[in-house]
């Protein structure tokens, strides 16, 4: 059984490039979970439903860092563009794809003996799910013509830190002790000291060594000319992150309102839509509506 590797805090190497080929040097492992699903399938995998696996695809950010891996051995001569997983997996043979997945480790084994550690990793999986449904939500409401791409990027956000996770288990608890210990300091900075580089740097690399579509990155890691998609998927992503934490009443409502004004939809419709009406912003919503007919009526 495969086990995490890790080593002293003190061995760790300070430069991008050393840690890209120690959290991507390999197909990476998937989820316990994914595999059980398709696994109910062994016995007939080739008659196995395209929407039955891309439903698997899309809640596992490792099996979607899979598939575009083997996209892009399929497409050698060229980069990886379908941003659409049931295409994928029929260009592929959606059979071939759940044979080859049912062999492939699995982050519950790899983590085995690092229960806190798989903690972490399962918390950055839940996130990455919840903000891709989130992308999908805001761009069905803002009428977004990359849904699909948004929601995959919004899955794949966080794939540095869920390879982290799984590859420097110790580091990644060390991390997450000192950004506990010094909540108002800035997370990238606390990185930078941590880690001894720009966190985003990695996260580029890391973006290209698994050859994720073009339009993927630069949803993910927009540049000036990037189009308004990215900056939804960045909210999405932030507020999946606040969901996980539903003490903060005070942050759940600010990056609620910060949706609201983007994507031009008032608060108490995006409470009914995020299925949010027996949260403690649900009753924030009301108060906005009431203030805003107030002001519309003056």
């Amino acid at each position: 059984m495969a086990e995490a590797s890790d080593a002293s805090a003190t061995t760790w190497p300070k430069v991008p490039d050393a840690w890209v080929n120690i959290l991507a040097r390999n197909a990476p492992p998937v989820l316990k979970r994914s595999q059980d699903e398709l696994a109910k399938f062994e016995e007939s995998i080739y008659d196995i439903p395209v929407r039955f696996v891309a439903n698997v695809v899309e809640s596992d950010p490792m099996m979607t860092v899979n598939l575009m891996l083997t996209m892009g051995r399929y497409q050698s001569s060229r980069p990886t563009e379908i941003e659409n997983i049931e295409e994928a997996l029929m260009m592929l043979g959606c059979g071939n794809f759940a044979k080859r997945a049912l062999t492939l480790p699995t982050i519950d084994a790899v983590l085995v003996n690092r229960p806190e550690a798989l903690l972490g990793a399962l918390r950055c999986t839940a996130r990455a799910r919840r903000a891709a449904m989130l992308a999908r939500t805001f761009a069905r409401l803002r009428l977004d013509r990359n849904e699909g791409a948004a929601a995959l990027a919004a899955l794949l956000y966080e794939i540095t830190d869920l390879l982290a996770w799984i590859y420097a288990p110790d580091k990644m608890l060390q991390f997450e002790q000192v950004v506990r210990e010094n909540p108002r300091r800035k997370l990238a900075l606390t990185r930078w000291m941590e880690f001894g580089f720009e966190w985003d740097e990695l996260e580029l690399k890391v973006l290209r060594r698994f050859k994720l579509p073009e339009l993927i990155r630069l949803l993910i890691k927009p540049t000036d000319d990037a189009p308004l998609t990215a900056e939804m998927v960045r909210l999405a992503v932030e507020f999946s992150r606040r969901l996980a934490n539903p003490r903060d009443v005070e942050g759940l409502q600010s990056g609620l309102r910060k949706v609201s004004v983007f994507l031009k939809v008032p608060v108490s419709v995006l409470v009914q839509e995020l299925r949010l009406e027996n949260s403690p912003i649900a009753t924030m919503a009301a108060e906005d509506d009431k203030r805003q007919r107030s002001d519309s009526a003056a």
